[in-house]
């Protein structure tokens, strides 16, 4: 009789899990492109601030841990937080 030890059947079920968490990953990646949320991938810049038309930093420095996480800008100019899609956050006024 052969018995599975406890490293073998942790090992086991990570080898199923993966591929799964994979799918979900790029499941989630294509769905927050296409409709620009928090989880989409944006490869170009925007151009400049919405609200006052001031170009953006070529060199991002993310000011808090969202744009750190998720990407984004502080308009040097006028100071609105914009996302990585280059839409208004936080409207300040």
């Amino acid at each position: 009789m052969m018995s599975i030890g406890l490293g073998e059947l942790l090992l086991c079920s990570v080898a199923l899990l993966l591929p799964i968490l994979g799918v979900v990953g790029i499941v989630l990646l294509a769905r927050g492109t296409k409709q620009k949320t928090d989880f989409g991938l944006n490869l170009s810049v925007p151009s400049g601030c919405p609200k006052c038309a001031a170009p953006l930093p070529t060199v991002r420095a993310p000011k808090n841990a969202r744009q750190l996480l998720w990407g984004g800008w502080t308009c040097t100019s006028c100071g609105v937080e914009l996302d990585k899609w280059g839409r208004v956050r936080n409207p300040t006024s």
